[in-house]
């Protein structure tokens, strides 16, 4: 690989402090694996420390992208495979729920891990065990991975909170699914950023669990619910398409006095198919792409695995179904 430093440090120098020689201290840098592992991890300790990254991949890197069944995660990850093989990189593909086996079997080949799958901790780990120098990263979701990519969840949110606040909202439902993993995060940003605006305000959690339909939870919840929300927020789209296409049809006039927000369209041709148009919180997906593509081609070398998160940025788009309260 050729190294590129901050201009500030002497190889030489560096490897005298070491105790090693500069022909040592280069064959770590160029990731030959003749080194010990005790002294590749002080030198690259060593490297850190001094701000040393690499950034030219060695030739035939391995990549596993692992995918589920999930709209956004699975075109975000395709693109970026397509892209990433373009670049001659090895490219393969595994499914962890579906085919565990072959899913092992090609981490333990590979040198980088991209996960547009919605891992748990244990899924990551599995793959550490049978490859300790796999080099993981997620796509939206975060997870003890090296590198998260995600849209910027809690911005978001509070863009959402002062949209209502603006327009006169104190009483706002929230719909959270447990299939949804970032759900949380975002509930509590607006959340916060709402009683921060507005202390006195009502905000229902709207909790739907796993093997429950969204159609039943939201009945349920309109049944029930006294008074009446003046707002309504779903913290993911798929949710938002499904109340439009399965719950409103047949309850006409129900949006006469309810306005509604969402959360994660990406504003790409791939989804202008959804049917929704609400109020909603976008991003680029191609920012999530050049920062997963960045990570992939400039892995920083690490001793020890202090995650990273990187968010990309969003905005919110108006197209009034968030209407004034009067």
């Amino acid at each position: 690989m050729e190294p590129r430093a901050n201009g500030k440090i002497n190889f030489r120098e560096l490897a005298r402090s070491l105790g090693i020689s500069i022909m040592t201290l280069y064959r770590v840098v160029n990731d030959v694996p003749s080194v010990r592992r005790e002294t590749r991890a002080r030198v690259v300790d060593a490297l850190n420390r001094h701000g040393y990254y690499t950034h030219k991949p060695k030739k035939n890197i391995k990549v596993m992208f692992d995918f589920t069944d999930h709209d956004y995660l699975t075109y975000f990850g395709s693109l970026l495979k397509s892209n990433i093989s373009k670049l001659n990189y090895t490219c393969f593909s595994t499914d962890h729920r579906k085919r565990p086996r072959e899913f092992l079997d090609t981490a333990a080949e590979c040198e980088v891990a991209v996960f547009a799958s919605i891992p748990d901790e244990e899924t990551i780990q599995s793959a550490r065990r049978v490859n300790p120098d796999i080099y993981t990263i997620t796509l939206s979701t975060r997870s003890n991975a090296d590198v998260t990519l995600s849209p910027d969840n809690t911005r978001g949110s509070e863009l959402a909170a002062r949209h209502f606040h603006s327009m006169g909202h104190r009483h706002i439902a929230v719909h959270l699914s447990e299939r949804h993993p970032t759900r949380m995060e975002r509930y509590n940003g607006f959340y916060a950023e709402m009683k921060l605006l507005d202390p006195g305000c009502r905000i229902d959690m709207i909790p739907e669990t796993r093997g429950k339909r969204t159609v039943d939870v939201l009945e349920n919840y309109f049944k029930t619910v006294d008074p009446m929300p003046t707002g309504l927020f779903f913290l993911a789209g798929q949710f938002a398409e499904i109340f439009l296409t399965e719950f409103l049809p047949g309850r006409p006039g129900f949006l006469q006095n309810l306005s509604i927000m969402t959360f994660d369209r990406p504003e790409d041709l791939e989804f202008q198919k959804l049917h929704y148009n609400f109020d909603r919180i976008e991003f680029v997906s191609r920012d999530l792409l050049d920062w997963a593509e960045y990570y992939i081609t400039n892995r920083p070398m690490m001793k020890k695995r202090s995650p990273i998160h990187t968010t990309i940025n969003v905005h919110l788009v108006k197209t009034g179904s968030v209407r004034k309260v009067n």
